[in-house]
């Protein structure tokens, strides 16, 4: 169990270091999406559609109501960047599948973002890579993860303002 000094001993702690990602995130995207002709909704959707998915489960991806996903799929749809499709399964769910173009934009974009991070990925051991993926992907499970009803409310009600 860490005790209040050993916090102290360790740093800022998780949720400030959070919000510096956060910003430096928001910055990185923004360089990288606009380097390679994308808004970042637009980015995010490609990067989330890298295998075919249905519109349903973008939505929950990017944490946007399923209406804008849909403008937005349309608008991409419109650049030849992904094609709508339908589930062989279900009939009736919309399945999202990028083009040729559109993977290669969404692959050139994720280069962009890798070639921010390569400077530290050449200090580091591939064990040192292979364990900050780890906790990164496990930080992301975790906040990803639905807000309970109360916390959903009161940032509804924030964005609102």
């Amino acid at each position: 169990m860490i005790t209040t000094g050993d916090r102290a001993a360790v740093g800022p702690g998780i949720p400030p270091v959070l919000g510096r990602l956060r910003v430096a995130l928001d910055e990185v995207y923004a360089a990288a999406s606009q380097q390679v002709g994308l808004t970042v909704p637009q980015a995010e959707l490609l990067c989330a559609a890298l295998r075919p998915t249905a519109i349903g489960d973008l939505a929950h991806l990017l944490r946007c109501d399923r209406s804008n996903v849909s403008r937005l799929v349309d608008r991409a749809a419109r650049r030849g960047l992904l094609e709508r499709g339908v589930e062989e399964s279900d009939g009736r769910m919309s399945v999202v599948e990028l083009t040729v173009r559109g993977r290669r934009l969404a692959e050139r974009f994720l280069k962009e973002l890798e070639s921010k991070t390569q400077p530290l990925l050449v200090r580091w051991s591939l064990e040192q890579q292979k364990a900050a993926a780890q906790m990164l992907a496990e930080l992301a499970s975790v906040l990803e993860a639905p807000l309970p009803p109360t916390s959903r409310t009161a940032l509804e009600e924030r964005r609102r303002r």
